[in-house]
């Protein structure tokens, strides 16, 4: 039995760090090539509610028995005589109850020794297969096990599911497209949380404005936004996702350089060093190719211009207007914000507002600023329902307020245009 017990050891922390990398798939289904699922267990078929599966892991010494369990498969109420029988879950959830006592749920490294004489019954959770190997100990003569009646659905619905995240068929497949092959940590840490993040970000959220936008525009103001709020953890778990979906490395990069006129370069400075070290870790090559198209003697007139693009012929004079003591600062609006980065190519007009747009909602407090950009898309032509399905693309980002507050602003607009 000791060579038994030592072998069984060693099985069990194989069998938990292969549940580590299968946990997300364990609602579903166990890996049967770390312990096997043998044969259907139609001997005791009769003592079982739904099918249950035996794999004898010592046939010749009569030594543990693996027993697989389907989702809501569970064994009669039983009684061991003289002897304790020993439950060590090794894939998938499920649970022991014990009459008189909490319910234990069964995870992967949970042992339960069942007394003798104790009225008790276990099986899987509702939705996940569930594994355990089994053996007795402390066998005296004459035990034997009494079987008694089933655990019915109204004692067995009691006990909630198994603990991992009910993420939708539709929000993994879009987790799968962004970071192929990635498990999150999160399902084993936070999973009631991830499981509404993933299905309201990754699913509802996607559905609801898969029409107006694609999978490169989504990402493009995804890392937009998350510069304006100053999301860097997340900008740095998406940024991978975005060149996945189709973004560029130039087009990240000219989302950055831009977001220097809206943010400054206190806020900007630690998404360049992050971008710059995913570049370089994913093997693209630094510097990109140049995509700047003024020079320090033509900036101010090409500024102009890209401001007559996006706001109308009331620009072409704007750099020269203004209260004489701060009319430097439109004349920098000319030749700084609009010329030395609108100008630039590996984004055209429409998405250069675009993503101007969505720093601004991120940020918050630039509401004025806002509405002149809102009016600047229309020019460009990014319409209201365009508009519109980006704040709602977005909001899992940024939050309700800041949506609202866009959203708002939209509707200023709109009022002000009629």
């Amino acid at each position: 039995m000791k060579t038994i017990l030592t072998a069984l050891a060693l099985m069990l922390s194989i069998g938990a760090d292969a549940q580590e990398i299968k946990q997300d798939n364990m609602i579903q289904e166990v890996d049967f090539n770390v312990w096997p699922k043998g044969d259907l267990n139609t001997a005791f078929a009769k003592y079982f509610t739904g099918k249950s599966y035996l794999a004898a892991l010592d046939t010749e010494n009569g030594g543990p028995m693996n027993v697989t369990f389907e989702p809501r498969c569970r064994n009669n109420w039983h009684i061991h005589h003289k002897s304790v029988q020993v439950l060590v879950c090794v894939a998938g959830r499920g649970w022991y109850v014990e009459e008189g006592k909490q319910p234990v749920e069964l995870r992967p490294g949970v042992v339960v020794a069942t007394p003798a004489e104790a009225k008790h019954w276990h099986g899987a959770a509702k939705d996940s297969w569930m594994q355990h190997v089994t053996y007795m100990t402390k066998v005296e003569e004459g035990s034997s096990t009494t079987w008694l009646e089933p655990v019915t659905d109204e004692e067995y619905d009691k006990l909630h599911g198994s603990a991992a995240p009910q993420i939708t068929t539709s929000a993994e497949a879009y987790h799968e497209r962004m970071f192929p092959g990635y498990k999150s940590d999160f399902k084993r840490t936070d999973p009631e949380f991830i499981e509404r993040f993933d299905n309201f970000a990754f699913d509802e959220v996607i559905r609801q404005t898969s029409n107006r936008l694609d999978d490169r525009t989504r990402f493009i103001c995804y890392l937009a936004t998350l510069l304006g709020c100053q999301g860097i953890d997340e900008y740095r778990a998406l940024l991978p996702a975005a060149l996945n979906m189709g973004v560029t490395p130039v087009e990240v990069k000219e989302i950055v350089y831009q977001a220097t006129a809206y943010l400054g370069i206190g806020r900007v400075f630690p998404f360049l060093k992050a971008t710059n070290e995913i570049f370089e870790q994913r093997g693209i090559a630094l510097p990109l190719p140049p995509q700047a198209q003024t020079t320090q003697e033509n900036r101010r007139e090409a500024g102009t211009q890209a401001q007559v693009e996006c706001f109308g012929e009331g620009m072409r004079d704007f750099w020269k207007s203004g209260p004489e003591d701060s009319r430097h600062i439109n004349y920098w609006l000319a030749d700084n914000c609009f010329g030395d980065y609108y100008t630039r190519t590996g984004l055209d007009m429409k998405y250069r507002e675009l993503i101007t747009f969505c720093f601004l909602a991120a940020q918050g407090g630039c509401e004025p600023q806002l509405k002149g950009h809102i009016a600047g898309n229309y020019h460009v032509g990014n319409d209201k329902d365009f508009l519109i399905a980006v704040i709602s693309s977005n909001l899992p980002f940024i939050g309700y307020p800041r949506t609202l507050n866009a959203l708002n602003c939209i509707r200023e607009v709109e009022a002000a245009n009629k």
